[in-house]
């Protein structure tokens, strides 16, 4: 299985999956030839279609948030493909916007089972519409970012707004052993900000103090 959540994620946690999700999605989960993702095999097990929780569409608002960040980081892929690592580079960040948009997917799909503690995330419910106007901003800015620093200040304002605060909130106010036990869930944050602080001095040194205040601010 490929995707956010592997089969080894699985494997580690059987329990968690089969009381969340059953045997059968376990079981074709651990399956070696299964080239697919696990948001694929929900589909199939037909997991989408459960009722809606009353705040599912925050959920769907905050996965939106996180594919339009990874349609950002793929254009600046393409747009600024030399030298290889700069395009590696915002490549891997679309990519990893992309896990965060799946992960928040298992969560809405356990949302709408009523495995949910709604009160956090209610309280962000109108930090998500700020969030939408800033991330509108940064879709609209593409037009003019003519050089890689540029695109690289664009990632600092995206990762510096509550978009992965949000997420956090997310999988904290989830009750679900599946999402507290995955390493995908409790990590996912964490190694995306720490990879953004690992690489982008190297390729712009003058943001090095702007990595720094991003780990402090998402310390916090």
């Amino acid at each position: 299985m490929v995707g956010a959540i592997t089969s080894w994620d699985v494997l580690f946690h059987p329990v968690a999956t089969v009381h969340c999700f059953g045997w059968q999605v376990f079981l074709r989960a651990l399956s070696p030839w299964h080239e697919t993702t696990f948001l694929s095999l929900l589909r199939e097990a037909n997991f989408f279609g459960a009722a809606t929780s009353p705040f599912t569409g925050v959920l769907e608002r905050c996965i939106d948030l996180e594919l339009r960040a990874e349609r950002i980081y793929s254009a600046f892929a393409q747009q600024f493909d030399q030298p290889e690592r700069i395009r590696r580079f915002f490549a891997s960040l679309a990519a990893q916007e992309q896990e965060h948009a799946d992960l928040l997917e298992v969560c809405r799909v356990l949302a709408a089972r009523g495995n949910w503690n709604v009160e956090p995330v209610h309280a962000w419910r109108d930090r998500v519409g700020h969030l939408e106007q800033q991330m509108q901003g940064a879709e609209t800015s593409l037009r003019s970012i003519e050089n890689v620093n540029d695109a690289l200040q664009v990632v600092i304002e995206i990762e510096s707004s509550e978009i992965n605060q949000i997420f956090q909130v997310i999988v904290a106010a989830a009750d679900s052993p599946f999402i507290a036990r995955l390493r995908p869930f409790r990590r996912a944050m964490e190694a995306h900000l720490a990879y953004i602080c690992r690489q982008m001095p190297k390729l712009a040194p003058p943001l090095a103090p702007a990595c720094r205040e991003l780990m402090a601010k998402f310390s916090r």
